[in-house]
């Protein structure tokens, strides 16, 4: 079933913007994610592209104190949980503005990013 997720998933994702759907080495990953994180701009594409068979967007998160607390977050298009161990993916929760306060939610981050620490920036807060 998840399977079948992560297929609809990824042709969603591809219908959008024509997205980069070509797979990705780690170190193509953490190349595309430190080009991401260089800029203080939204990347115009979502998408990184396809890791072990798994699409990876940078999403950007930010509520009502835009653009002060916006939050760039690099992830799996899948769960926490065992869906993410098995791809090969670790767990992070990251905090994001969310009307007056801020939550926490946890994504499903590519092992090098998390590794490296390059899955999220406060972007305006640089």
């Amino acid at each position: 079933m998840r399977l079948v997720f992560a297929a609809a998933a990824l042709a969603a994702l591809c219908g959008y913007a024509g997205a980069a759907t070509d797979p990705i080495t780690d170190s193509d990953l953490v190349a595309r994610a430190s080009a991401v994180m260089g800029v203080k701009q939204a990347p115009v594409d979502r998408m990184l592209g396809v890791h072990k068979g798994v699409p990876v967007i940078v999403d950007i998160r930010c509520s009502d104190a835009c653009p002060q607390h916006t939050v760039r977050i690099i992830h799996y298009t899948v769960d926490v949980g065992p869906v993410c161990t098995k791809l090969g993916g670790d767990t992070a929760a990251i905090s994001a503005s969310f009307s007056m306060t801020a939550i926490k939610q946890s994504f499903c981050i590519p092992h090098v990013l998390h590794q490296k620490k390059l899955y999220t920036d406060r972007l305006y807060q640089n």
